[in-house]
């Protein structure tokens, strides 16, 4: 298993599916926008948590809250903090778990970790790559690409970052095996 320069080598789904002769060629990654809003329910949970313990320390100061008021709090904070680190936990497990690669053969996209998804297709048989970038997606270099191909119908991928260079990898692996194959027919036709 051959894995692109400076890519430290790891075993993965596709690491461990890939044929003899298949090379990694690029692994998507999120980009940081796409956890932004778990890390902001995390933190949001933590106010909470912090207010609490303010007042927990005060109760033994000059103004002690009764024990009634200081169980609300606690109980409150308690929830928070547990929705929020659910809410993050939740979204963290779907990005380390989901791969998104193309091989010299196939482009990947799998998900999951108990129960797998995956959605494979030969680069010969993409027929089109439609990338979209929103204004801010390209000041700050993410956006999402849609392929369609033969048999495998809509392959949607998340946001992610540098979708033009994963599309331009994509094209590029494809002419490669276009031209593997021109070759191969051109040389047994001799």
């Amino acid at each position: 298993v051959t894995t692109p320069p400076g890519e430290p080598r790891r075993v993965t789904y596709v690491t461990r599916t890939m044929a003899r002769g298949e090379e990694l060629l690029e692994r998507a990654n999120f980009n940081w926008t796409y956890n932004a809003g778990a890390w902001t329910w995390l933190f949001l949970s933590w106010i909470p948590i912090a207010f609490a313990l303010v007042f927990w320390f005060e109760s033994f100061g000059t103004r002690p809250m009764p024990p009634n008021q200081l169980n609300l709090f606690a109980s409150i904070a308690g929830i928070a903090g547990f929705l929020g680190f659910f809410v993050w936990i939740s979204h963290m497990i779907h990005v380390w778990t989901t791969e998104i690669v193309v091989t010299t053969y196939r482009f990947v996209y799998k998900k999951g970790w108990l129960n797998v998804s995956t959605q494979e297709v030969s680069l010969n048989k993409i027929e089109e790559i439609n990338l979209t970038q929103s204004f801010i997606g390209r000041l700050l270099g993410y956006g999402t690409l849609i392929l369609r191909g033969t048999g495998v119908g809509v392959i949607e991928l998340p946001e992610m970052d540098n979708p033009v260079r994963l599309r331009r990898t994509i094209e590029n692996a494809k002419a490669d095996l276009r031209k593997d194959t021109r070759d191969e027919r051109l040389g047994n036709s001799d």
